[in-house]
C-alpha cells in the first residue's frame, strides 16, 4: 500500500541517522514501507562544494547522487522495519555495493532531485535495491546499491 503522506525532515531523520551537511533527501513524497520509496532533494546554490566542483561550471558529483538513493533506500526499509517492530531507527541499513550506476546528464546547483527506489530481492540481511533520480522528468542517473542491515 503507497501512502501519499508527506515525510519532512525531522521525519526522515527519525529514520536514518543522516545530519546536515550529509543528509541528502529533503522529503518524501511516496512511500510503500519497505517496498518503494519516492524522496526529493533541493540541490542548494549555496552548498560549499560547488566552490571546488567546479568553480566555472558548477555540477553535482554523481558520489552524491548515489549516497541520496542509498538514504532513500535507507528510509523505505528502515520504514517496513518501524511498521513492524515500533521502533523507528532500529537497524541501520549501510552501503554494500554499488553497481551499475550510470550518469546520464549533469546535475547543477538550483535542481530538484526526484529520487526514486524499489526493492527488487533480498537474501538474509542485504537489500537489492534498484534507483533512479530524476530532474525535470528526465532520467539523470540510475542503477543498483546493496544495503545490509547492521
Amino acid at each position: 500500500m503507497i501512502e501519499r503522506k508527506v515525510m519532512e525532515r525531522s521525519e526522515i531523520e527519525t529514520m536514518i541517522p543522516h545530519r546536515a551537511p550529509f543528509l541528502w533527501i529533503d522529503r518524501v513524497e511516496e512511500l510503500e514501507p519497505g517496498v518503494r520509496c519516492v524522496a526529493t532533494k533541493f540541490v542548494d546554490p549555496a552548498n560549499p562544494i560547488f566552490a571546488g566542483h567546479f568553480p566555472a561550471k558548477p555540477i553535482l558529483p554523481g558520489v552524491l547522487l548515489i549516497e541520496a538513493v542509498a538514504q532513500t533506500a535507507g528510509v523505505m526499509l528502515g520504514s517496513a522495519a518501524s511498521h513492524a517492530s515500533d521502533k523507528p531507527n532500529e537497524g541501520v541499513a549501510l552501503l554494500g555495493a554499488v553497481n551499475r550506476f550510470k550518469f546520464l546528464k549533469p546535475v547543477t546547483p538550483g535542481q530538484e532531485l526526484r529520487i526514486e527506489t524499489r526493492k527488487m530481492t533480498e537474501a538474509g540481511r542485504m537489500a537489492y535495491i534498484g534507483g533512479t533520480v530524476w530532474v525535470d522528468g528526465e532520467m539523470v542517473a540510475s542503477g543498483e546499491l546493496s544495503l545490509v542491515s547492521a
